[in-house]
């Protein structure tokens, strides 16, 4: 007899996720992913300004807002025919790459870790480290908070590497905001920048500016090495099982980032591409002509599949099924496809479209093909990779040159791609006499954790749920194990506007 599970909302990640798994002999048997909040960005941003729509749609996330800001310049600039100057590309890259550290930092040490690291060692605690002492009192006072709640089960790591990864954790809270003050020199501030606009950047690199971005780049780059790697590989020693479980889709999809003088989507140091078929030794180029949105299981008006530039998002919320069956529609997500097919995007996929032989080499190593493993250790090599270019991207720099092109406003169309930390992230605009008339961002969560297509067809999370174990079904730590591996941004594929007065967003008073 099978058991439905609802995790609502499953918490540690961003925004408002409900996960539905229906489990039979101890496995998941059958997985919905629901997005329970209205996005409505296209509809806040029609009529407006072209310009307008760099500045806000960075307010879709406080978590990822910088790869909207660029993917949204780079649409309005692809409309418009502009070329980016060197130092522009250059400044982007190293906007982009201190936020993708910063946020891959986050997820593994203040979002997924505590699926694996059991906090309540450091109980056991007798050395003279402040910051653990602080969190051994937390303990003995009963206030575990922001450790917990918690699913409590299925802890493996000995005592030894729990102490550590909790110091760990309370650095990483640091170079977290050392990461976001660097951030901050480049983009005036974070969240949501100011100096990466349509045209170019606003920003002058001086020789002392560039100095102080080297430092620190080089306290980031330490703590990668030192810890972060090791902490995620000390995880896989003990949790190898999970290097066969949620391999999800099998179809890999990234649009790129890091673009060099070249500017060839092929040579970014994270390449466009896409792979089939979990064949991961043959990738493909990627055409964004090939992408469609569906519906049939989404609150929206009809069922139609669209291409986002022809994308319409006209809200109709029916009802939420306690247990979506049949045609039932059962998320604000719509349903991405590539040429029909669901696609995982993200570190994985970045990095195996990139053929990187140090997730290849660990991954052969290890004995493990996509899972939840593999997401985490892709994660943490990507985050390697871009900390360490980012002294080649200073280098680059021209301290004397342009930063920015000018450009008439008027009408046209286009789009931007890149790679967001959590993947493709894709913005398409259409302009006409400097207004917006459409606009339809499809975010790596619309991607990943978007319900079944007109086919019937599950969403990458929804497959990746299939098959994975569920030893207690009032604990179910192998299903958020398998979300978080995902990083799923919910906010940014979801939003709240008030229908009485559309053009304003809601507003919520938390108690």
């Amino acid at each position: 007899m099978s058991q439905l599970i609802t995790i609502d909302p499953v918490t540690r990640i961003e925004g408002h996720l409900r996960v539905q798994v229906e489990v039979e002999n101890g496995k998941v048997k059958d997985a919905w992913t629901s997005g329970t909040l209205f996005r409505g960005f296209e509809r806040i941003l029609k009529g407006r300004k072209a310009e307008d729509a760099w500045l806000i749609t960075q307010r879709a996330c406080g978590v990822c807002p910088t790869p909207h800001g660029l993917a949204s310049a780079m649409a309005i600039e692809n409309a418009y025919k502009v070329e980016l100057t060197g130092n522009a590309r250059v400044v982007r890259n190293l906007l982009e790459g201190l936020h993708f550290c910063q946020d891959h930092i986050l997820h593994f040490y203040h979002l997924a870790a505590l699926d694996y690291v059991d906090v309540t060692a450091v109980a056991k605690y007798n050395g003279n480290d402040a910051a653990l002492l602080d969190v051994k009192s937390m303990i003995a006072h009963g206030d575990t908070s922001p450790f917990t709640p918690r699913y409590n089960r299925d802890y493996r790591l000995p005592a030894e590497v729990n102490i550590a990864a909790v110091a760990h954790y309370v650095e990483a809270l640091r170079i977290y905001k050392r990461t976001n003050e660097a951030f901050a020199l480049l983009g005036g501030k974070f969240p949501h920048m100011m100096s990466a606009v349509p045209g170019g950047v606003t920003i002058k690199i001086t020789p002392t500016l560039a100095a102080e971005l080297l430092g620190y780049v080089m306290e980031i780059q330490r703590f990668i090495d030192t810890k972060y790697l090791p902490d995620v590989l000390a995880v896989a020693e003990y949790y190898q099982d999970y290097g066969k479980i949620g391999a999800g889709c099998g179809n890999f999809l990234a649009w790129g980032a890091f673009p060099d003088a070249s500017n060839d989507p092929q040579k970014q140091l994270m390449p466009r591409g896409l792979i089939m078929d979990a064949q991961i030794h043959q990738v493909q180029d990627a055409d964004p002509e090939k992408v469609t949105e569906h519906i049939k299981h989404s609150w929206y008006q009809g069922e139609e599949a669209r291409k986002p530039a022809e994308g319409v998002t006209e809200p109709e919320f029916t009802r939420l099924p306690e247990r979506p069956t049949g045609d039932d529609k059962y998320s604000w997500l719509k349903a991405p496809r590539y040429d029909g097919k669901p696609m995982e995007v993200g570190p994985l996929a970045a990095m195996l479209v990139r053929r990187d032989q140090g997730l290849l080499g660990l991954a052969a190593r290890l004995g493990i093909g996509p899972s939840v493993l593999a997401r985490h250790a892709a994660r943490a090599l990507q985050t390697k990779v871009i900390a360490d270019s980012l002294p080649e991207w200073l280098n680059e720099l021209d301290l004397n040159g342009p930063t920015f092109t000018e450009y008439e406003p008027g009408s046209g169309e286009g789009y931007g791609l890149t790679d967001a930390p959590r993947g493709s992230l894709g913005h398409w605009i259409s302009i006409k006499d400097g207004r917006i008339e459409n606009y339809q961002m499809v975010v790596p969560t619309t991607w990943n954790s978007g319900p079944r297509d007109a086919d019937g067809v599950l969403g990458p999370m929804e497959q990746a749920l299939v098959g994975a174990s569920v030893v207690d079904a009032s604990q179910p730590v192998e299903v958020v194990r398998v979300v978080r591996s995902f990083d799923p941004c919910i906010a940014c594929s979801v939003h709240v506007v008030d229908v009485a007065e559309p053009e304003k967003m809601a507003e919520f008073r938390i108690v």
